[in-house]
């Protein structure tokens, strides 16, 4: 049996039961994101052999017309999720109803939005502008209404994600993902197999695999959740708070495209096609830790929403201190190892890159981890659906990295300072991040986050990369060190976050949950 500490309060009970919950979600969709990044990276190499540079030029140019619109994806998905999660606090099964059954009519008017306008410009830009090979246009024009497919299908399946993600059900959700990455990849291994056009079977394999993965989440969801049921929606005023929710999400994403192909144009005027590159290739790896980091960020904040519809404004105090936390020192677990052997990374991954590829992919982890610690802010920002001024003040903010980049570069200084001026931005906006934060939920407080979070954050830190750097420096064989800093990072970072970063009660609940597991391994 289960032995619970006699000294712990229900309170901390409850908390020790959902820390354990998210915890256990955090560290299970970390490394099912970890083996879908390491799959992804190595397809990368097979779809290129399979199509040849051309090819896989050209498809990525197609797709990427129609896949521009992942803005609006990813805005409604957001959208979604947190209407979802505030209805599940409410408690009320015809809400959730409502917003399932309005999300589904959302996306069903969007999706003919996005046929009219990609079946028209889209098509036009594709045979008139866009730089395809003549004798590969029919096949450029069968990827992009496959892509097109692909796209109305990921759209489609966003309620039921957002479902999935409300229950906080991840379990269904990595293993269904990982099934979709293991099929992309079968998709892939199976280029050189086929007799037709390598080209047009790569698309219309990816199309097949998104109607296959929509279906699992549907059934899924369908079957656990009774809310998955569409329903006349009688409260009309849902469309305007969703769309209004959606609106300043996709300013959010659209500053970040900005951000980073206003950049991309910057350092190309600049310094040149080289260096564009370099700016590229060292994106791949930004995109891969970020991905890392989102799926840490994916565990707790339904839950944090979910609180805050409740009013539970203690337990979400204790969740957001718990999820910076667990962000901070898991995060740092993994950067401090990445940044010393990210030339070896490279090496195995593409083989040698220039040391200005190797400079921009470091800066832009250290932006990735100030990025991703805005979560538990904005998640509960997102909560209190009061967005607008925090999102156009905070992205207004990060676009001004582009005026501070042409600024540096006029000046005559390195291209790495496109990035360091991220850096600089993402920081400052941070800032203003913890002072709205303050004036849209007054129970938190920005002493208390440097207090408990921040400055117990900078021994840790400086500990750690003294050590990682020591093993680094002094171990010869390329394996050897790759190994020892990436076990011997997590065991530091962690052990000093126990020891440094935890007060008396956050370090009893860690005992009572490494209690717990050694009991069920007696059983």
């Amino acid at each position: 049996m289960h032995q619970v500490c006699p000294f712990m309060s229900k309170e901390e009970l409850l908390h020790t039961t959902k820390s354990k919950r998210i915890a256990k979600n955090s560290i299970m969709l970390f490394f099912r994101m970890f083996l879908i990044i390491v799959i992804n990276l190595y397809a990368v190499r097979i779809i290129i052999k399979g199509l040849g540079d051309s090819d896989y030029g050209t498809f990525n140019a197609v797709a990427g017309v129609v896949l521009a619109g992942s803005i609006l994806t990813t805005s409604l998905a957001i959208a979604i999720q947190r209407f979802y999660s505030y209805a599940m606090g409410e408690n009320i099964l015809g809400r959730l109803q409502e917003i399932f059954s309005a999300s589904m009519n959302i996306i069903f008017v969007a999706s003919l939005v996005v046929i009219v306008i990609l079946e028209t410009v889209g098509l036009w830009f594709l045979n008139n502008l866009l730089s395809v090979p003549p004798e590969r246009l029919v096949a450029a024009n069968w990827i992009f209404q496959f892509t097109l497919v692909s796209f109305l299908f990921s759209m489609l399946q966003l309620p039921y994600t957002a479902a999935i993600f409300a229950h906080e059900d991840m379990g269904f959700f990595a293993l269904i993902s990982f099934l979709e990455c293991m099929l992309k990849f079968l998709v892939a291994v199976l280029i050189d197999q086929v007799s037709i056009d390598a080209l047009v079977y790569y698309g219309a394999g990816l199309m097949v695999v998104s109607i296959v993965i929509f279906l699992m989440y549907s059934i899924t969801a369908h079957k656990n959740y009774s809310e998955c049921r569409y329903t006349k929606v009688a409260d009309k005023t849902i469309y305007p708070q969703l769309a209004s929710f959606s609106g300043w999400t996709m300013y959010s994403a659209l500053a970040g495209v900005v951000t980073t192909q206003g950049n991309t144009i910057l350092l190309n005027v600049f310094f040149g096609p080289l260096t564009t590159a370099a700016f590229a290739i060292s994106l791949q790896i930004s995109h891969a830790f970020q991905a890392l980091s989102n799926s840490i960020v994916l565990a707790f904040r339904p839950a944090m929403i979910i609180l805050y519809a409740e009013k539970n404004y203690g337990g979400l105090n204790w969740l957001f201190d718990a999820s910076n936390k667990f962000l901070v020192y898991l995060l740092l677990s993994v950067s401090v190892p990445m940044v010393c052997e990210i030339r070896t990374i490279f090496n195995w991954w593409l083989g040698p890159v220039s040391e200005e590829t190797i400079l921009f992919a470091r800066l832009f982890i250290i932006y990735i981890i100030l990025m991703v610690m805005h979560n538990p802010i904005t998640t509960i920002v997102q909560a209190t659906g009061k967005v607008k001024k925090y999102t156009f003040y905070v992205e207004s903010i990060m676009l001004l990295c582009l005026v501070f980049a042409f600024v540096a570069f006029k000046m005559g200084w390195s291209s790495y300072y496109a990035i360091v001026s991220l850096i600089v931005v993402s920081a400052i906006a941070h800032i203003v991040r913890l002072v709205m934060l303050h004036q849209l939920y007054p129970s938190f407080h920005v002493s208390h986050y440097m207090r408990s979070i921040a400055l117990p954050a900078v021994p840790i830190t400086i500990i750690t990369i003294g050590i990682i750097l020591t093993a680094h420096m002094y171990t010869d064989n390329a394996i050897v060190r790759f190994l020892a800093v990436f076990f011997l990072s997590p065991v530091v970072t962690l052990g000093l976050a126990y020891a440094i970063g935890t007060n008396k009660t956050e370090k009893r609940q860690v005992r009572q949950l490494v209690q717990q597991l050694i009991n069920r391994r007696r059983i």
